[in-house]
């Protein structure tokens, strides 16, 4: 063996020892560790950006130094292989020659002369994890401290890793007392935070279900514990008692703790006593083992609990169960009781056979697919609480890799031939089909398209079609596209069946195919909107076969009568026309409108006009055969082509297949109706020649307000005679005031619809949590600020909400991810300049007011950030480095530096801050000993270290030197802290473990600020507030000449409603373009309108004490361009129907959505 030298300043000059050398110089431990860390590598090999990452850490080397490393490495490879880098790492590392050559070489390396950068970081030195922490401060293993950490990521809230009341009561599975229920949680609950963290998992296990028996009996006390302060009062045990109806006789329990006994007093009387608490400790001893995840310590025991399991759950009405083969139970039970390991769960006796399985043919997207044998008795089977099921699989796995698990509902009566409740053993099996994707050659639909087999699924019969729709959409992955269910009656034939009643389970349907019970399966058809052209293939098939559609809703007795009703008929969407279809729909509900076109003679009138207007000709002949076909009422639905056609050809604005604005399409049909009217109104009654008119023109500048509104409406009236402007047609009042002398001048306009505002404001919420030094519970604001405000502006506001002199806040924006927005690189100060715009704070971004200490300038403070440094599960290469994952977390921290501040001073100021949230008694349930860093005598549970912006490497070192952060020593000494350089408080791992509460971290105060300011940034918005909003003063750019001031002086511009006409359309402005974002928004703040009896006469320049009712409404979902228009209108029997296309369905008024109402049409009563 010798060393091998490469020469040339390119190939990286140095001293390399071979791959065998450098295995003489470590062990076999580290040699492992760097062999399977570099086997995570893809293609055998590391590249230059993953040596960058992995073996540099990431740390902010020039790239050139970077290049020059790798060079090393690879000996100017362009990859490292495994050898050269296990020579060159411990050839740096632990070579003194290799040192040596390579410094003298490379000046720019020559600190690594003093400390070289580590090989690899000792476990038993540094890599304490979290399970070997708990296990040490508990009666648990390793090994089932990481077996309970898989149990509680799959029963808690994975968004914040806890779990909460809801899903406690999902994990115990209904199977116990509610009230046992929620006071075994409190006692789990440690820190009355309402919430479950895995450390109190553990230690509240440990303490009940391992250990000493006398300690496990004392925990039980707890659930009368209502106080939490671990003593038992007279009302506590008086409640106990009666729980655990005690005779008085032997109502006997010691009071050793000033008139109050102590957990160890209930102990003793336990045991004395036992079986009394017999029950209440099964249940706890059932909940830990078989609910929580924690193994029986024995095969005796596991006996023991799963027997009381099962004799408890027998009796309960528990709605869903496992199924398991009798043959296994019996078995397990056998060995169990010959103290041998069961066989795994072995459900082969009772598994159907897979013939005729659709799941052979299309992927199932139900969580599970195997079928039970037919024609079971119950003597081949046992049914078992899911949450015992789970626990044997974790307890003894399963003999058979797939089709092992039965999952079953108990359902009630309605759903078996007999009538009696029971378990249903056989579901439905689905097949659902989808739509060949095929188009033709040139992309266009001549042809209905066939079905073919997409997925399965087997599920309950009592499964509605709104949750199945919702799994194929999970499943599917179909997000939150346009899809809806059919009934598949007869394969690519007609007569399929739209299910568009949510609220139907699938027994009704099965049932309504007159099938037995069986044959338990059923072809459905789920239906996927084109999301380019909006096509829905189904209505494009009626459309081209002119076949009509059937809904389910309209089959049911309730529904049954609408057929046959005049205008009770549904509209084909076959090319995202569904604009079209709400906006016809809610027109035709104007009753004088369509009784003129139903009449033949107007028709005539309308085709004999003498004009060059043909497209509005064309367009309103089409309208009329639309409505007298919806009028004949012969079909449920009707695909509206030749008047689709019309707008087509007559239209730039519709011509193609593209979701539109309803308000827009309205209006052009209007505009389209009236001109036809207007042109053969013309045409059968030619206007008078104009006669000279010998009179003088009377001056206008004497008019008054009324005269000038009259002869406006007269001489439009005059222009525009037809049966639209009648009844469509309204008159604002435009109005210029003199923001001098307030003079103003009037101008009157038609209007056909009221277009009004609700809600865009050029305003944003903003809620701050002000944190104060004395670590008192820190209290959020709510604010809201206009969108151009500055970081200057929210000072001054929080100031004057929290009493925090503005000099003393200041405000730091943190990511979602925990870093604190970064400052100007030329600023050095830590506060955010009072110019720095707050839209520019990232979208989901927490932002604080930091309480500054007394009598600090504005470099005399630092900003520190709790960190902790976590290793990977393998710590490799060079281990202060790639070794150590940076997390930060928790509330931010101000620390003053005044000039004579101490080491020790920074220490204890950070500790009075947090000492809100540190868990002074630590681990109350373990009998082991404590750590020193657990408690507060033996120093500080964490470490100050001075660092850079990111808060990742350290402030004042240099890149090379890899560290993570010089430490500040915790003395007397005076302590001198670079400007710009923020302060990481880095926490020893079993110190954070046990110490740091982050549920005490995370609590917060709102202020009522934050309810109102919410309420008033999304509360709904009201139909009167909308029309305020819309006669609100608007003041113009430019100034207009003032003949009364007799100079050009500002105006304001107020537009009011003059008069209303008979039906009034209101367009609700939902879409508006945000100039900040380049797009069009949506505002979905709710609008509460009156369906009866809305009064406009507040409103209303010149009212006329009519009411309004309103006939008809346009809903729009979703975004502008890939909405969806849905229609609510009254049938002439003044009953609402929902009118979402091709389907009509009748509801109530209380069933109308008036969440997503964007067009409104009121009818005056007195038009009747």
């Amino acid at each position: 063996m010798g060393n091998t030298i490469l020469t040339g300043r390119s190939n990286a000059i140095a001293p390399i020892i071979s791959a065998e050398d450098a295995r003489t110089y470590i062990s076999e431990e580290e040699y492992r560790r760097i062999r399977q860390a570099f086997q995570r590598f893809k293609n055998g090999c590391i590249n230059y950006d993953e040596f960058c990452y992995h073996v540099l850490g990431g740390a902010q080397i020039p790239e050139e130094k970077r290049r020059l490393l790798f060079s090393f490495f690879s000996r100017g490879a362009e990859s490292i292989s495994f050898d050269n880098l296990l020579s060159s790492l411990v050839g740096l590392c632990r070579v003194e020659e290799v040192q040596s050559r390579f410094i003298e070489e490379y000046h720019e390396f020559a600190s690594w002369g003093l400390s070289p950068p580590k090989l690899t970081i000792p476990l038993n030195d540094s890599y304490i994890s979290f399970y070997e922490v708990m296990s040490y401060v508990t009666h648990l293993s390793v090994n089932e401290v990481i077996e309970l950490e898989k149990v509680f990521a799959t029963i808690s809230d994975r968004a914040v890793c806890k779990l909460n009341e809801d899903k406690w009561k999902q994990a115990l599975g209904g199977c116990f007392p509610d009230s046992y229920a929620e006071r075994l949680f409190a006692v789990f609950d440690e820190n009355r935070d309402g919430q479950i963290d895995f450390r109190e998992l553990v230690c509240t296990l440990s303490a009940l279900c391992r250990g000493p028996h006398p300690g496990r009996i004392s925990q039980l006390a707890r659930i009368w514990d209502v106080d939490c302060d671990k003593l038992l009062s007279d009302e506590e045990l008086s409640n106990m008692y009666k729980d655990l109806e005690v005779p008085v006789e032997h109502q006997t329990v010691t009071k050793s703790a000033n008139g109050k006994a102590a957990l160890i007093d209930f102990g003793i009387w336990a045991q004395e006593n036992e079986k009394y608490i017999s029950e209440y400790y099964s249940m706890a001893l059932q909940i830990g083992h078989i609910c929580l995840g924690l193994r029986p310590e024995s095969r005796k025991m596991e006996l023991q609990i799963v027997n009381e399991f099962e004799a408890r759950a027998s009796i309960l009405p528990l709605t869903e169960w496992n199924i398991v083969s009798s043959g296994w139970h019996s078995e397990f039970r056998t060995l169990l009781e010959a103290d041998k390991s069961p066989m795994p769960i072995d459900n082969s006796g009772i598994k159907g056979t897979r013939e005729d399985s659709w799941t052979s043919r299309v992927a199932c997207i139900s969580a599970e697919s195997a079928r039970l044998k037919p024609d079971l008795v119950p003597s081949d089977y046992i049914r078992v609480p899911v949450p015992l099921w789970r626990a044997w699989l974790r307890w003894h796995g399963c003999a058979l890799t797939v089709d092992s698990q039965f999952t079953r509902k108990y359902l009630d009566g309605e759903f078996f031939e007999d009538n009696k409740p029971a378990l249903e053993l056989y579901p439905l099996e689905i097949l659902l089909l989808g739509h060949d994707r095929k188009k033709s050659h040139d992309g266009s639909e001549t042809t209905p398209r066939s079905l073919t087999p997409w997925a399965c699924a087997q599920v309950s019969r009592s499964m509605t079609v709104d949750e199945l729709l919702s799994l194929c959409k999970t499943e599917l992955r179909l997000g939150d596209g346009d899809a809806r269910l059919w009934q598949v009656v007869k394969e690519n034939e007609e007569g399929n069946v739209l299910l568009d009643d949510g609220n139907q389970n699938l027994h009704q349907l099965y049932t309504s195919l007159g099938k037995t019970k069986k044959v338990n399966k059923m072809k459905l058809l789920l239906e996927v909107r084109e999301r380019g052209t909006g096509v829905w293939p189904e209505e494009l098939r009626a459309s081209l076969t002119g076949k009509q559609i059937t809904a389910a809703s309209t089959l049911s007795s309730s529904n049954a009568q609408l057929s046959g009703r005049p205008g009770a008929v549904g509209l084909v969407n076959y090319g995202n026309f569904c604009y079209r279809n709400a906006g016809i729909q809610c027109l035709a509900r104007v009753s004088p409108l369509t009784q003129y076109f139903l009449e033949d003679e107007h028709l005539e009138d309308i085709k004999k006009a003498n004009t060059r207007r043909k497209d509005a000709i064309e367009t309103t002949i089409e309208y009329a055969k639309l409505l007298r076909e919806m009028w004949a009422a012969k079909k449920k639905n009707i695909a509206p082509n030749d008047f689709n056609d019309a707008i087509r050809m007559n239209s730039d604005m519709f011509e193609c297949s593209e979701q539109h604005d309803c308000q827009e399409f309205v209006a052009f049909l209007l505009d389209q109706l009236h001109t036809s009217m207007y042109e053969a109104n013309k045409t059968l009654h030619p206007p008078p020649p104009d006669e000279d008119k010998k009179e003088v023109t009377r001056d206008l500048k004497d008019e008054t307000d009324e005269e000038k509104a009259e002869r406006s409406w007269t001489e439009y009236e005059k222009q525009n005679d037809s049966l639209v402007t009648e009844l469509f047609t309204g008159q604002l009042r435009s109005r210029l005031i003199c923001r001098t002398c307030q003079s103003s001048s009037s101008v009157f306009e038609p209007f056909t619809s009221l277009s009004l505002p609700i809600g865009f404001e050029d305003v944003d919420l903003y809620q701050v949590i002000v944190v104060h030094r004395d670590g008192r519970i820190p209290r959020r604001y709510g604010f809201r600020l206009s969108r151009d405000s500055k970081i200057g502006h929210l000072r001054e506001v929080v100031a004057a909400s929290s009493g925090i002199s503005m000099s003393h806040i200041t405000i730091q924006c943190m990511s979602s991810k925990g870093t604190l927005m970064s400052r100007s690189p030329n600023h050095k100060s830590s506060n955010l300049r009072d110019e720095y715009p707050l839209s520019s704070f990232p979208s989901g971004a927490r932002l604080y007011a930091l309480e500054l200490p007394e009598s600090t300038g504005e470099n005399e403070w630092r900003v520190a950030m709790h960190r902790k440094l976590q290793y990977n599960h393998e710590p490799h290469i060079l281990g202060s480095t790639a070794g150590f994952i940076v997390s930060r977390f928790g509330l931010p921290l101000i620390v003053g530096l005044d000039e004579h501040v101490t080491g020790k001073k920074l220490y204890e100021d950070v500790m009075y801050q947090m000492h809100r949230f540190m868990e002074h008694s630590v681990n109350s349930f373990s009998s082991r000993a404590h750590d020193p860093c657990e408690d507060d005598a033996s120093g500080f549970p964490f470490t100050l270290c001075l660092v850079d912006q990111n808060y990742e490497w350290c402030g004042q070192c240099p890149a090379l030197r890899f560290c993570r952060g010089c430490p500040i020593r915790p003395d007397e000494g005076k302590v001198f802290i670079p400007a710009n350089c923020p302060i990481a408080v880095d926490w020893l791992p079993i110190a954070l473990y046990l110490r740091y509460n982050h549920s005490q971290e995370q609590a917060c105060e709102d202020d009522p600020s934050v309810a109102e300011t919410w309420s008033r940034h999304f509360a709904p918005s009201s139909l009167e507030h909308c029309i305020e909003k819309f006669s609100c003063p608007e003041t113009l750019d430019a100034a207009i000449q003032c003949d009364r001031c007799e100079k050009k002086t500002m105006r304001d511009k107020v537009m009011t409603i003059w008069k209303l006409p008979k039906y009034l359309i209101i367009h609700l402005k939902r879409f508006e373009f945000l100039r900040e974002q380049g797009r069009m928004g949506k505002c979905k703040r709710t609008v509460n309108f009156p369906l009866k009896h809305f009064d406009p006469a507040p409103f209303v320049d010149k009212p006329d004490g009519n009411t309004y009712e309103c006939i008809a409404l346009a809903n729009h979902y979703g975004q502008l361009s890939c909405g969806h228009f849905i229609a609510y209108a009254k049938s002439n029997e003044d009953k609402w129907l929902l009118l979402n296309d091709c389907s009509v369905r009748e509801v109530s008024e209380e069933e109308v959505d008036k969440q997503g109402a964007y067009l409104l049409f009121y009818e005056r009563k007195d038009v009747k």
